[in-house]
């Protein structure tokens, strides 16, 4: 995450280690995956023990996004809030040798995703936007993904290994310039582009409104849409059980050069992931209190 976001990184930042992955991905190949399951959920159950003012953000974003449910409702959901992320991280350690199953979620989505390149994928902090990115690569036309320099070189090196091999490469945000320059040369080209769009920065943000409350979402893919006259298309590959997982792609939108049009479009985004955080409330991954941090 950029260091000048407007949201905090969440707190398992100690498991974000080249040797945990190195060490992680060793286990993923010698050992099954239920056994694997059971000693990823053990870590977590351990993590929320230890680290209560994180679960206890978990069970707050979702209080304040499903005002209407009962406190238990959404404590079961942190609770496999927590078991989700730690299988979802097996699913994508395991991709290489033992990619999970991603089938499109309708023939619209289908259609939606196959449609040619030259889009903008926008995606959330939801389901497994890894697996995604895999699938995406074995799917449809070469893309790329706007990510952040990780605070481990060696977890970036393992991540951009792991992305190219599944038929996607990255393209590093907070480099001045030459990140906007490499986005527009990927669209031109015809490539897709992939953005993570639910965390932004002080400088690069819209407000929308998520779930029905204030948030930021970022301003930049709107603006590609504009420049290029790209279709910005909301995307999901949401878990549906183990190494099962569904694509969702949204009705693709094209920016104008206004801001009024740059916040509609990403509003649009917003309203995506509004439905599939409805359909899929334990898969939300934001490991700290989202709402108090966009104020």
């Amino acid at each position: 995450m950029s260091q000048d976001s407007v949201y905090q990184n969440w707190g398992a930042s100690a498991f974000n280690t080249a040797l945990v992955f190195r060490l992680s991905h060793l286990a993923c190949r010698l050992l099954p995956q239920q056994a694997l399951y059971a000693a990823a959920e053990n870590i977590f159950d351990w993590y929320q023990a230890w680290n209560l003012e994180t679960a206890a953000a978990v069970t707050d974003n979702l209080a304040k996004a499903f005002p209407d449910r009962a406190r238990h409702e959404v404590e079961s959901w942190a609770s496999r809030t927590f078991t989700n992320y730690a299988r979802g991280m097996v699913d994508y350690l395991r991709a290489s040798f033992d990619p999970p199953v991603v089938k499109a979620e309708s023939a619209g989505a289908a259609q939606r995703l196959a449609s040619g390149g030259g889009q903008i994928l926008v995606t959330a902090h939801m389901g497994n936007w890894e697996i995604g990115g895999g699938h995406m690569g074995k799917t449809s036309k070469r893309h790329w993904v706007v990510g952040v320099p990780e605070r481990d070189g060696g977890v970036g090196a393992f991540r951009e290994s792991w992305r190219s091999s599944s038929g996607h490469r990255a393209i590093m945000a907070g480099e001045g310039l030459s990140t906007p320059f490499a986005v527009r040369r990927a669209l031109d080209a015809g490539d897709n582009v992939v953005v993570l769009v639910d965390r932004a920065t002080s400088r690069d943000r819209v407000p929308v409104a998520f779930r029905g409350r204030r948030a930021f979402f970022l301003k930049s893919p709107a603006l590609f849409s504009a420049l290029t006259g790209a279709p910005l298309t909301p995307v999901a590959v949401m878990c549906e059980g183990p190494r099962r997982y569904s694509a969702h792609a949204g009705q693709p939108v094209t920016a104008k050069p206004t801001e009024e049009s740059a916040r509609a479009v990403m509003q649009h985004a917003a309203d995506f992931f509004g439905g599939i955080l409805e359909r899929y409330p334990d898969q939300w991954y934001n490991f700290f209190r989202y709402w108090q941090e966009t104020p």
